[in-house]
């Protein structure tokens, strides 16, 4: 790499092992000769806040972030970048191929840092000696710390690579916004670029207006960059046809820009902001005029509460939103959720609501937000909803009874719940079957009556259907005793299904736990109940052979990722002792 040109203010050099940004060069007072004030990425490499000699020559992120360099020795030690083809050329060329090339692994495949979702191709020995003459046929490339400063001549790098149209550029020197501009007019088939943690300065105004728009990325990644919101929304025109954007861990508290125009991000489907220190709703209300918004990354950061009024039109297309790790406390912000008319993917996990719910609240969030098909990354279906809904149902009547005396007090409690009413209307004479019997209810008004339809084989003459009617709070156990009597299959054999109709055509297994009560299953006039017989010891020892089966999976998926991680781990060592080689070589020059 380049050494020695001369340095530039705003320009991205690498040092030692490690990445710093030219802030300042010219004479020091109290000093000869001239010299180059840096801000390191690493904080921890700098020994002042740009300011030397009680004067300031930069400013800082990091109050210990900067240091200066006499010119002489910047020039001998700087290592000034490549582009993308040497760097291309470097990594998949023939001319470079080495032994520790050779020893990655065949494929390896990774998510970006802080990217959910995607996968980036680490093309390793065997892929190598395929590619080796064949650059041009590459698709995807992966270009992660190879000091790439610029995109270099367009026109080779199109020449180049005319079918590339993933690209990772992670932890480079890239110093300016314009390469996006710069990569789309020389790769005109790229859709997905990732820039993690490259810290490039904004373009000027004049700068976007003369640039070509960028109109075949659909994907950015922006993680670690050190960017606002508002400098985000100053390239918006720029890559018209973006779909994702990805801003993880870049310290964004605000998402308000007046220089919008209302036009921000038009074909904009996934907005990723985890990780970040946004603390206020109202801020997260300024991306709701986002027309193509379907999921919306919010995990990690301090939000406290959720304000969304009734009948509100905001994030009317919102599909996904994940809200882990945040500092939510109410279920009234849960109720807000409940607002957002085309929500089916939510992630809560880590937030105070839940860490102190009694069992986790994943009932009371399948029962209080209507819409769910997935919480937390496991999938709601339409029997857990039910039991969901029905269990929520009865804790809160059993509520209102106990303060059925105090009108003020049961028309606050209804209030908290805005659901109950929807609930009870849904569920009809099962509100009443679950209301406690405290409430004076006589016990007829509890009974359901069931067509029991035994078709064991082992029943022989004794199969057919028999209709009783039993108490709502009978427990499935009684139920195969009772099931035995009429039909000579033993309890402990019984298989019983719930014939449910409707949107679940397929029977619901409701005899795996005997404590539960017929309530439990929302089971109203008229439900059918198959009775069918099974063989335990050959269940139990299906059970045995599926459990096997699985951990046998489990440990070989176990040892393929401990084999992944020592290579990392490898690889991260080696390189943690360059850097320390290279540091304390800089310090004894």
């Amino acid at each position: 790499m380049p050494h020695g040109a001369a340095p530039r203010p705003g320009a991205r050099v690498h040092i030692g092992n490690c990445k710093a940004t030219v802030r300042y060069v010219g004479e020091v007072r109290g000093q000869t000769g001239p010299w180059v004030g840096l801000e390191w990425d690493d904080a921890a490499r700098g020994k002042n806040d740009g300011s030397t000699g009680g004067q300031a020559y930069f400013s800082c992120r990091s109050p210990s972030a900067g240091s200066f360099l006499r010119l002489d020795k910047y020039n001998s030690q700087a290592e000034l970048g490549c582009t993308v083809l040497e760097a291309l050329q470097r990594r998949y060329g023939d001319q470079d191929f080495n032994a520790d090339q050779a020893a990655e692994p065949a494929e390896q495949v990774s998510k970006a840092e802080g990217r959910k979702g995607v996968e980036w191709q680490f093309i390793g020995a065997d892929k190598v000696h395929a590619k080796i003459s064949q650059i041009q046929s590459l698709d995807k490339a992966t270009l992660i710390n190879c000091c790439i400063s610029s995109v270099g001549s367009k026109q080779e790098v199109r020449e180049s690579l005319p079918q590339l149209q993933e690209l990772d550029l992670s932890e480079n020197l890239l110093s300016s916004w314009l390469v996006l501009q710069q990569l789309g007019t020389a790769l005109p088939s790229l859709a997905c670029v990732n820039l993690t943690h490259n810290l490039m300065a904004m373009p000027t105004p004049e700068e976007l207006r003369g640039a070509p728009h960028n109109q075949s990325l659909r994907i950015l990644v922006l993680n670690k960059c050190c960017l606002s919101w508002s400098q985000v929304v100053l390239i918006q025109e720029s890559v018209p046809s973006l779909q994702e954007l990805h801003l993880c861990s870049n310290g964004i508290s605000q998402l308000s820009a007046s220089s919008s125009g209302g036009r921000q991000f038009s074909q904009l489907q996934l907005l990723d902001l985890e990780d970040n220190n946004i603390s206020d709703w109202a801020e997260v209300m300024h991306l709701s005029h986002l027309p193509c918004l379907q999921h919306l990354w919010l995990g990690g950061n301090q939000l406290q509460h959720i304000n969304l009024q009734p009948g509100s039109t905001a994030f009317q297309h919102l599909q996904t939103t994940l809200l882990r790790d945040n500092i939510l406390s109410s279920w009234g912000d849960v109720d807000s959720l409940n607002r957002l008319i085309s929500l089916t993917d939510l992630r809560l996990s880590g937030n105070p609501i839940l860490n102190d719910a009694r069992g986790g609240g994943r009932y009371e969030v399948v029962a209080r937000v209507q819409g769910l098909t997935m919480l937390n990354g496991s999938a709601v279906r339409h029997r857990e909803r039910r039991d969901c809904e029905l269990r929520y149902l009865r804790a809160v009547l059993g509520e209102l009874d106990e303060v059925k005396a105090d009108p003020q007090a049961a028309a606050a409690l209804k209030a908290s719940h805005p659901r109950l009413d929807a609930l009870q209307d849904q569920y009809g004479p099962m509100a009443g079957a679950i209301a406690p019997a405290s409430t004076g209810t006589a016990l007829s008004s509890s009974m359901v009556e069931v067509h029991l339809v035994c078709v064991a084989p082992s029943a022989g003459k004794k199969m057919g259907r028999q209709t009783k009617k039993v108490p709502g709070s009978l427990e499935v156990g009684k139920l195969k005793l009772l099931c035995q009597r009429l039909f000579k299959v033993p309890a402990a054999r019984q298989a019983l299904f719930l014939k449910a109709g409707g949107e679940n055509p397929m029977p619901d297994n409701i005899g795996e736990d005997d404590s539960k009560d017929l309530m439990f299953f929302s089971i109203e006039n008229g439900a059918e109940i198959l009775v069918d017989d099974f063989d335990p010891e050959a269940h139990a020892k299906q059970t045995l052979v599926q459990k096997a089966e699985d951990a046998r999976h489990h440990a070989a998926r176990m040892l393929r990722q401990t084999k992944a991680i020592d290579v990392i781990q490898s690889v991260q060592k080696q390189q943690h002792a360059e850097s320390l080689a290279s540091i304390q070589k800089a310090d004894n020059q």
